[in-house]
């Protein structure tokens, strides 16, 4: 079970996946805009050849996405993590980033509504994402609200609504990228969100916070507003 009442720094677990997903954007930053001649000869195979713009629009995304995590990681992220649990978003989240960049280069066509759409989608998600964790972490900061479970600010809407805002994010960079194929991100997180760490991240809230939870979730829906 990965979610219990150990507040400890774990520093090392949180580097490795800031380092392995950095590391990854570099990469992608690499294969967008080196010449082929300077690139490995593993990557030259990978090389991004498809319309500037987009190749910048998904790696400014990238970018954000990466800063916020770090935000997220070493501020409001505040139990353990346990290395099973790094290693494991390690050796998934890495290698998505290289892939959204070349599959972005199979589309050479100019930018339009799609990707427009793709960025109201990205900016959506990472608001409701870093917003929902900053009143979160703010609100747990006051020594009056130790032991209440917070109901308020953006998780009056749904219960996970930072897992929601992930989909959103990653919906909008296939539209960014012009790809149906990359949908299947979100669609796979969407159902690890939903059989496995919704479930294991909800009996830890029952058993922490028993009727109050209960009755929270009882009133709200699961992670998308208004619809589950």
């Amino acid at each position: 079970m990965i979610f219990r009442d150990n507040h400890e720094r774990s520093i090392l677990p949180k580097a490795f996946i800031a380092l392995a997903i950095g590391a990854s954007i570099l990469v992608c930053g690499h294969l967008m805009f080196a010449a082929e001649s300077a690139l490995l000869a593993p990557l030259k195979a990978y090389k991004v050849e498809g319309n500037l713009g987009r190749s910048c629009l998904i790696l400014v995304g990238m970018i954000i996405y990466y800063l916020r995590l770090l935000v997220t990681l070493f501020v409001f992220f505040q139990r353990k993590m346990y290395w099973l649990e790094a290693l494991m978003i390690a050796n998934i989240m890495p290698w998505l980033f290289p892939y959204i960049a070349y599959a972005s280069g199979r589309y050479n066509g100019p930018i339009g509504w799609i990707e427009a759409l793709g960025i109201l989608l990205f900016l959506a998600g990472s608001y409701l994402n870093s917003a929902s964790e900053y009143t979160r972490f703010r609100w747990k900061q006051k020594n009056e609200n130790a032991g209440r479970i917070y109901t308020s600010g953006l998780f009056t809407y749904s219960r996970h609504i930072n897992y929601f805002g992930d989909i959103l994010i990653f919906s909008g960079v296939a539209a960014m990228a012009r790809q149906v194929e990359l949908l299947f991100i979100p669609a796979f997180m969407a159902a690890i969100f939903i059989l496995i760490l919704i479930p294991l991240k909800e009996n830890y809230l029952k058993q922490k916070y028993g009727d109050a939870f209960s009755l929270y979730a009882a009133k709200t829906k699961k992670i998308i507003p208004w619809i589950y």
